[in-house]
């Protein structure tokens, strides 16, 4: 038997692959678990082997209709009905956020056709990494907030400028939200200022990866984050707020035993052609005031056209 036909070979090239790799059992516990999916997720695999799939390789947040019915995890499903499924959807990191990722799970059958397991191998979306480098250039007190590690209200207010005046030659409108999280005053009331800025950091985290490298967001308030993303009308706009009011949600911290999550109030607007920082800045403003006095949780957009007729 050739050395390349060795189990072992084969067992070492899975276990050095970027890529992330899990297999379960019938019982859907884990049975192998790569350096790639170590990496991806945050969980080393003596945190995970022989415990089961569900909690771990949960799906937060799947971008298109692959058929999982009632099950969170695509290893979940392949067991159910042995059918192989791909989506591109967003996993729960072990520090609390969420990583966008395309993955592929398969059945797993032995010499006479029956089922004995499945496999999953997942990626990290190109943009995640890309937004990292992007920022990389920055430090904190140079751009870089401290605690969210994202652009600081300066470069945020900068950035916005130039985005207005590149729309205005080109032609290319785009949307605005301002993201604010619920209550939490009474969070830091209850676990206190650095559970506060924990949350805020994993939310941050969150947000970066569920938007590609030409959509930006930064710091914008205490308890605030400013976003830019592409959209030609409101109901893009809408869905993206919405996509993003979503993740943020799954988006939690483990702290002194307790799980704390917190939801996001988003207001947003399109930008109106020649339109001014100040306008579409108050526009959004009054958007995200819309969604917290509805009690929170909940995203707004009010488009360029709305808001001229409201203002006659």
């Amino acid at each position: 038997m050739s050395d390349l036909q060795n189990a072992e070979a084969f067992r070492a090239a899975l276990e050095s692959l970027q890529a992330g790799v899990c297999m379960v059992d019938q019982d859907q516990r884990i049975t192998f678990w790569n350096e790639g999916a170590e990496r991806i997720t945050g969980y080393l695999r003596q945190d995970v082997l022989g415990r089961k799939c569900g909690g771990i390789l949960s799906v937060k947040f799947c971008e298109e209709r692959v058929g999982l019915g009632e099950c969170s995890s695509l290893l979940d499903a392949a067991l159910r009905d042995g059918q192989t499924r791909e989506v591109r959807a967003y996993l729960h990191h072990k520090s609390g956020f969420a990583v966008p990722i395309s993955a592929r799970a398969v059945p797993i059958r032995d010499a006479r056709g029956r089922l004995i397991g499945a496999a999953e191998s997942f990626v990290e979306r190109p943009w995640s990494s890309m937004q990292r480098a992007a920022q990389s250039d920055l430090a904190v007190g140079s751009g870089l907030d401290a605690v969210t590690q994202l652009p600081d209200y300066s470069i945020s207010e900068s950035y916005l400028e130039e985005r207005l005046k590149f729309a205005a030659e080109h032609s290319m409108p785009f949307g605005l939200l301002c993201i604010q999280l619920d209550n939490l005053d009474d969070l830091r009331a209850t676990h206190g200022r650095e559970a506060v800025q924990a949350i805020l950091n994993v939310v941050a985290h969150t947000l970066r990866n569920a938007l590609d490298p030409a959509e930006f967001v930064g710091r914008w308030g205490e308890d605030q984050f400013l976003a830019i993303v592409a959209g030609w009308s409101d109901s893009e706009v809408s869905t993206a707020a919405e996509r993003l009011r979503k993740l943020a949600q799954s988006s939690e911290i483990v702290w002194w035993g307790d799980h704390v999550s917190v939801s996001v109030s988003v207001g947003g607007s399109t930008l109106r052609p020649g339109e001014p920082a100040m306008s579409l800045l108050g526009r959004t403003g009054r958007a995200l005031q819309q969604a917290a006095a509805q009690g929170g949780n909940r995203a707004a957009v009010i488009g360029a056209s709305d808001f001229q007729s409201k203002e006659r």
